[in-house]
Formats: structure tokens, sequence, C-alpha cells
């Protein structure tokens, strides 16, 4: 059994750690927490006297073992899923850092990456992987962050694991790694003016530039390579200072304006955290290292304040209801008993060191279902400032919020937005809000949900917009309008509401429809000419969808019983609240008529008369003075310093920091 290390030891060589870890199959992701191994934290948290020390200690040991045990799992077989070169990644990364089965992992990377310097050589040009296609390349677009780990794990003077890769097999992977360097990196995109621009997607650029900084920053010492032009006309050493200024203020800006525009998106958070732990442990610069690592963990407290059992909640991008592949990657840190745990397309975070603060899992563990209800509300990203070449230029003023809602039984939330403002698509594609049901007894975390129906190719994009206070939640449809690069909706049919939980209790009273597990209860209303059911009686669609001009409202009411004292005066009380609607404004009052929400309609045509709601009279702030807000995480806008409080134990990340 691998020991826990304490958190000072983080920032040392991975070999210095001893550690080896873990990685699944697709499809299993089936490491799963030994119950005897954190058997004693658990039964102190049952008891209602956790030992937070032990908590923690137990939780850290469990994560290590799963990773040793799930990569002995993977190079047990003689291929890991995906198929192919992806595939081959994945188990060479996982057969050399157990340094087993050496020879063959290097056969194997050495045969793939040959082949690609020779096709680069006959074709006279460099071929880069997309998304779409591996190409000829030794690596697929989203395993390059493995294959580059690969290198520097086991390169003759690495740090961490020196000498696992032959000679031959290592001067291949430099010239590889080199090519795609040369062909993708510009000094022009790493300014200080640049710590926005996306060069793609948010997920793309993660799989990009930090690579282009490791492969620089290990080859500028290497006489063969360091006065190397790449296709920029800059040399590699050029490259590599630049990129490691860009890097070194890479996470102070993200920690100041608000982490993610691709929020809790189902399909991208797993490609894109890989590149944080690569930058956290791999990169020569100690300043890099050091913010990195206070970035994952800011990282991994915010989606444990946010998540119920693992599943985030709040608003959401590029994202739908139900389970989300990251859930299974946070689990691997976490340890939690008979929880599927393990990555599915990267080993990185298996072959890591990182250990998670002590606050993200006692958040999981000791802190929720929380006793008094309380808000949630982070800034986050996703205006465009302006677009710039292949990519936008992200405003850090984002006007976007991340606003949750969390009692002892449930979790409401979603994004405060403006939609007569330009959004990128990555942030405003398929947002996603509603409730999650937290229930420690019930088999899975329920919900309740927006669903919006696709009407083309693509992602729907800009399908509805929202305001929340507390445990109201109103949204609308948007309307489809062409031209322009902003205001309407894409792909976008009707939303429906999806009730997904189990146990549930539905009760049709006039035109709301009440739900309840309980604990937890809800009521949804169709604004716009009531709703109609699907054949299985899951989900409910507005009865008068008007195509793509549609601008239905649906209003959410959330509540408990610590709230209301039982369904049934749950039920009343919401019926007898004041709701005013009219086809322009909707006009709710509840909360005892002590909260008021007014939301005028959103006009796609007409985007200089549009209004934002208000809340008590006052406008929606979508500008808060706080980039972080609740009782765990607090932090200035634009500030390097955000304070971490949970229970007694209190900490400040400073990302003004250097490190050491």
């Amino acid at each position: 059994m691998l020991i826990p290390l304490p958190r000072s030891a983080r920032f040392r060589p991975l070999r210095a750690l001893g550690l080896i870890s873990l990685s699944v199959c697709f499809g299993s992701v089936a490491a799963l927490a030994d119950e005897s191994t954190i058997g004693a934290a658990t039964a102190a948290a049952a008891a209602g006297q956790p030992d937070h020390a032990t908590i923690v200690a137990e939780t850290h040991a469990a994560s290590l073992e799963m990773r040793e045990q799930s990569l002995r799992r993977t190079i047990a077989r003689d291929t890991a899923w995906p198929s192919g070169v992806w595939g081959d990644n994945l188990w060479t990364l996982a057969a050399l850092h157990l340094n087993e089965r050496v020879e063959e992992a290097n056969a194997r990377l050495l045969a793939r990456t040959n082949e690609y310097i020779e096709t680069n050589r006959t074709n006279g040009s460099i071929a880069a992987p997309t998304p779409e296609q591996p190409g000829e390349a030794p690596w697929t677009f989203f395993s390059v962050t493995d294959y580059a780990r690969t290198l520097h794990l086991f390169h003759s003077a690495s740090p961490h694991f020196p000498g696992r890769l032959t000679a031959e097999t290592e001067a291949a992977m430099k010239e590889a790694l080199w090519l795609w360097t040369s062909a993708g990196s510009r000094l022009a995109d790493t300014g200080p003016d640049d710590l926005f621009l996306l060069l793609g997607t948010e997920n793309h650029d993660l799989n990009k530039r930090p690579g282009y900084y490791l492969v620089t920053a290990l080859l500028q010492d290497d006489p063969a390579y360091r006065d190397r032009k790449l296709a920029d006309g800059h040399t590699t050493a050029e490259h590599a200072a630049a990129l490691t200024a860009f890097f070194r203020e890479w996470p102070r800006s993200r920690a100041r304006s608000g982490l993610w525009i691709e929020v809790g998106s189902n399909t991208y958070q797993k490609y894109s955290f890989p590149a944080l732990f690569n930058l956290h442990e791999l990169a020569p610069d100690p300043v890099i290292r050091h913010r990195f690592g206070l970035l994952l963990d800011l990282a991994f407290i915010e989606e444990a304040q946010i998540s119920v059992r693992g599943r985030r909640g709040g608003g959401r991008s590029r994202a739908v209801g139900g389970g989300n592949g990251f859930e299974s990657y946070k689990n691997l840190l976490h340890a939690v008993p008979g929880q599927p745990a393990g990555s599915s397309h990267s080993r990185v975070m298996e072959t890591s060191a990182y250990q998670l603060p002590a606050e993200a899992i006692l958040l999981r563990k000791a802190t929720f279902p929380t006793v008094e209800p309380f808000v949630i509300r982070n800034r986050v990203l996703g205006k465009i400032q302006d677009t710039d070449r292949e990519g936008h230029r992200i405003d850090p003023d984002s006007a976007l919020v991340n606003y949750a809602y969390r009692s002892p039984h449930y979790l409401l939330g979603s994004t405060l937005q403006n939609p007569a403002l330009e959004y990128t698509g990555i942030s405003r594609q398929q947002r996603w809000c509603g409730m999650l049901f937290e229930d420690p007894a019930a088999p899975s975390v329920g919900a309740v949900y927006p669903v919006i129906e696709r009407t083309r190719g693509g992602r729907p994009q800009h399908p509805f917009w929202s305001v929340q206070h507390e445990n109201v939640i109103l949204l609308q449809r948007i309307a489809e309008k062409k031209p322009g690069p902003n205001g309407g909706s894409y792909s976008t049919g009707p939303i429906s509401m999806r009730f997904d939980a189990p146990g549930l209790e539905i009760v049709e009273e006039g035109d709301w429809i009440f739900a309840g597990n309980g604990k937890a209860c809800i009521g949804v209303r169709f604004l716009d000419g009531g709703h109609r059911w699907n054949e299985k009686q899951t989900e409910a669609f507005p009865a008068d969808y008007k195509g793509p001009g549609d601008t239905g409202r649906i209003l959410l009411h959330a509540g408990d019983i610590d709230s209301y004292a039982s369904f049934e005066s749950f039920r009343e009380k919401v019926r007898a609240n004041s709701l005013m609607v009219s086809s322009e404004k909707v006009d709710y009052s509840f909360s005892g008529g002590s909260n008021q929400i007014e939301m005028a309609r959103y006009d796609v045509n007409s985007l200089e008369g549009f209004t934002l709601p208000l809340i008590n009279g006052s406008p929606v702030d979508l500008h808060p003075e706080a980039s972080y807000q609740s009782p765990f995480l607090n932090a200035a806008y634009g500030s390097d310093r955000v304070s971490v409080t949970v229970g007694a134990k209190t900490r400040t990340l400073d990302f003004s920091e250097e490190g050491r």
C-alpha cells in the first residue's frame, strides 16, 4: 500500500515521491474504493464526530492505492481504450510509470514516432492532428498531453523517472514533438494581452499551448534544438522564455476572473484538467509549478462546494443532465466507497502525485448535506472582447455569474447573464440549470432540469437565459434570429422539463407541476400556455410551442422540509404567491412577499430595449465585487488572494506567491 504524502511534498520530482498510479478502461471506469480503506473515517462521520485528519489521510491513501491497482489492470491488457494510437499513448504511459513491459512500450512509441517523422520528411510538411482526425501523428489531438508527459517523466535527464525511454525512443519523441510545436506555436500568441485569447475552444487551447511550453522548455537545454527556428522564425529558446512568462501569469489571470468558460461540461472537463496537472508537476519553472498547484486546489474546492455526491450543479455550459464523465476522474481523488473512479481518455491523473487539498475532501465527506442554506455566487468567463485569428479573446469581466442556492436537501443553480451581450459559443452553448436532490440514501442523484431539443447540426446555441434569486429561477427560451453575431438562438427546439429522481412524487395542481422526494420539492410552471407530458410522464413540454420564434417562459420554485412543514404545505404556499404574467413581463413574489423577481421579456429584434431583471427592485448584478462568494470561497474580483474556510480550517491561496 502506498503512503499518503504531506502537502509540502507535492512539488518534489515524482520519482522522489515513489508513486505509481492507476488507469481504467472506458465503459467500466470501474475502480471502486475499498470500503475498508476509509471505513474508520466514514464511521466517524456517520456518528456525527468526523475525525477530519483521519478522513483526509485515509482518502489520500485510498486514492493512491486505487491508482496503482488500475494501472496494473491497464497493462494486463495488450491495448487500452480508446483503440489505436490514443490507446497506445495511455498504455505506454501506464507501463513506463509502473516500470513494467518497458521494452514493449519503447517499441510501440518508437515505431509510431519514426513513421510520423518519415512521413513529414517525405511530404515536406508537418501534419498536426485535429480533434476530428488523428492524422499520422503518434498521438491524437487530445492525447498529446499524455504523450508529452511520457517524454518528460522518462527521458534520460528527467528529475522523475530517468532512463525508462531508450536513447533512440527519446530522440524520436523529441523530434516529433518539436515538429508539432514548430507548426503550431507562435510567439505572437504569448504576450500579456493574450492570457484570455483562446486558440479554438477552451479545451482545444489547453491541449495546445501547455504542450508547446513543455516541449520548448525541455528542448531549450538540448544543443540540437536550442537555436533551431520554429515556423514563425523564432528559436526554441525564445519560445521557451515567452511561454514561461505566459504560463506564470495564466493561473493568476484565471483565479482573479472566475476560472472557466466551459463550466461543468459533460464532454470537455476531462480534456482540460490533464493540462493543469502537467503544468503543476512537469514545468521546469518553479513559479509555474506552484501557481498551477494553487489553481488545481482552487478548482477542486470550487467543484466540491457546488457538487452533490460528485455531480456538479449550478450553471453549466456545453452540458446536459445526468452523469458527467468528469465525475469518475474526481472520484479517483476523493476515493468515495462504491463510486466508479478513474479516467477514460487520459492517464495523466493516474500517474500524478497530486493529492486533493483537505478542504475539498472535507467539503464532500464531512460538510454536506449542509445544516443551513447558503448561496454560491462566482464569476465565470465567456463574454467576447474581440475576435482574433482562429479564436476569441475573452473579456475577464464577462458579465456572467454562476449562481447556486444550496439547502440541506437540494441544490438549485443557474447562470446569471445578459442575453443581449455577445458570449462565445462555448459559453452559451447547451446551457444547463436546474435542481439536484441531496439525498444520501437515494441510489442516485436525482434532478429536475430543462431539456433543449436540438433542431439541426451542432449543440443548441443561446437556447435560453435565466435569472435566479435564492430558491427561484425564471428562464425564457430565446427566439431564433439571423443574421447577426448575437441575440438569437440556434438549433433550439422546444424546451421541456425533465423530472428524473428516484422515488419522486408528482402532483399537478392547476398549471403547476409539483415534485417531491419526501425531503425536497419543486414547483414548475410553464407560463405561456401550460404543458403536456411525454408518454412516460417523465418530461413536461410546453403545450403551445410556437416554433423558432417561441419565447416561452418557465418558473422553478424549490423548497424542502426545513422550510415547509410538508409537501402539501409547500404546494399551498407556492400557489398562494403573487404571480403576474403578461406578454412583456413576469413578476413573482415569494418568501412571504419578502423576495421579488421582475423579468422583462427578451426580444432578439430589440436588443437596445432590453432591461436586466430586477431582484427586490434592483437590477441583477452581473459584475459583483467578488470573484468568489460563499461560506467556503471568497475573493474580491481581480485579487490574487482567495480565502478558503471549511469548518475550523482556514487557508489563503495567494497567486502572487512564486513558490520555490
